[in-house]
């Protein structure tokens, strides 16, 4: 850890164990949900819906750390629990309840102790709008699917679809009750709601839903995905394989939370949306000091079958190293982080930059990744050969090892979707597929 590596001597030793400590402990978020007269929400579902750094920038998405998958129900008593969070993180709460208007809470830190929540009821005016969805998720066997939960990713207004965003037009999540019934509220101008429908015991799959209406939710069982992780020959525990479609478009993408290997290296992923084309890939942390896993494109077949991956092999993985220049000379901003995203998998990495602006990632596959920062009143340079001119970030394949990689960001807010201009000389627009190179200082 950066931070720690300055205390090398006397007390400085035992505060960098302390701190080490301290970070190793994931702690749990617990707490309460009730009525506004005190009296317990039974079955209410707690989401960790998004999540930022305590301290300094991040240039992740609030809604793509790895905590942003977990949720708890409450019991009979109204308490819940959520296991095992990041301690560096505040996190943002969303509680649905049958009946209830959903409610989000901000800024919540694991380590300030239990949190109590109210729920308000839903008025009879809501439950009766025509800007309701209401609807009943079932499985192949015709049972209800409990616990389903239905999220809302995109809606249609007039002629126009927003995909993200969407809190202000339609609630952000429904929950199906112990018969599979839901409902969402929508605002008045809302013709269509996208959403990912995913529960216990069945595939993740896209619905579009009409205000006004009722739906039926037909869910699959799905296909069951396994193989084993290797290097040399010899199995590698504790690896973490995820999914994802290799269709990204909104209203198509799909994606499955990473799961582990056991100590013969196998995996096994239930439940997978059938007959879709997916990636799958090794986490980097993952794997650190092992190597790394090429991501590998692959068909599910039909509901109810097994594909079988065979032996996925560790490879050699690089070093990418480097300094982050701003081009006035001024220093980098302190807690600053730049961020490595791979291209094909859903998996990036973070590097806190010293203040000399130096970062170091280890364990990089060799295949195309992208680079971002966010420091307030600064945009990557047009001197970046491996500028992206549709998205203002780093774009390049690695290759090898870099150890002195330059990173230029000059004064100014970045324009998207190739407001900057062209790439001079005939460059490519978003040279994902050439190697990492330096900025020109």
């Amino acid at each position: 850890m950066n931070a720690t590596k300055w205390f090398v001597i006397g007390l400085g030793v035992v505060a960098a164990a302390r701190l080490s400590a301290a970070e190793a402990a994931r702690p749990d978020l617990s707490g309460r949900v009730t009525h506004d007269d005190g009296t317990p929400v039974a079955k209410a579902t707690v989401f960790v819906y998004s999540a930022g750094p305590k301290e300094g920038t991040s240039s992740v998405c609030p809604y793509c750390y790895p905590d942003c998958s977990k949720q708890a129900q409450t019991g009979a008593d109204g308490r819940f629990r959520i296991e095992s969070l990041d301690p560096k993180l505040r996190f943002r709460l969303l509680v649905v309840a049958g009946g209830h208007e959903s409610q989000f809470e901000t800024k919540v830190d694991p380590a300030t102790g239990a949190r109590q929540i109210t729920l308000k009821p839903l008025s009879q005016e809501a439950l009766h709008s025509t800007n309701r969805i209401a609807g009943l998720v079932i499985g192949e066997d015709g049972q209800p699917v409990v616990g389903a939960v239905i999220g809302p990713q995109g809606v249609q207004r007039g002629s126009g679809t927003q995909w993200g965003g969407t809190d202000e037009f339609v609630d952000p999540v429904a929950v199906a009750d112990d018969q599979g019934r839901f409902l969402l509220l929508c605002k008045a101008n809302v013709e269509t709601v996208y959403a990912e429908v995913e529960g216990p015991g069945v595939a993740k799959r896209w619905v579009e839903l009409k205000p006004g209406r009722d739906h039926l939710v037909r869910m699959k069982e799905g296909v069951a995905v396994a193989g084993r992780i290797q290097r040399d020959g010899r199995p590698v525990q504790d690896a973490l394989v995820g999914l994802v479609t290799s269709d990204r478009l909104c209203g198509n993408y799909l994606r499955y939370d990473a799961i582990g290997t056991d100590k013969d290296g196998r995996f096994a992923l239930p439940n997978v949306t059938p007959e879709r084309e997916f990636v799958v890939y090794v986490t980097m942390d993952s794997l650190r000091g092992h190597g790394a896993v090429a991501p590998q494109k692959f068909t599910t077949g039909r509901s109810g079958t097994t594909t079988n991956l065979g032996v996925l092999a560790v490879q050699p993985a690089h070093r990418i190293a480097g300094r982050v220049v701003l081009s006035d000379g001024k220093p980098v901003p302190p807690g600053t982080r730049l961020s490595l995203g791979r291209e094909e998998a859903w998996d990036h990495a973070e590097a806190l930059l010293d203040a000399e602006g130096r970062f170091e990632f280890q364990g990089v596959p060799a295949e195309s990744v992208s680079l971002s920062v966010r420091i307030k009143g600064y945009k990557f340079s047009q001197r970046n050969p491996s500028l992206d001119w549709l998205n203002g970030g780093i774009l390049g394949r690695v290759d090898r090892d870099l150890t002195d990689l330059t990173l230029l960001l000059e004064p100014g807010e970045w324009r998207y979707n190739g407001d900057e201009g062209e790439p001079p000389g005939g460059g490519e627009v978003q040279p994902r597929d050439k190697p990492l190179a330096s900025a020109k200082l």
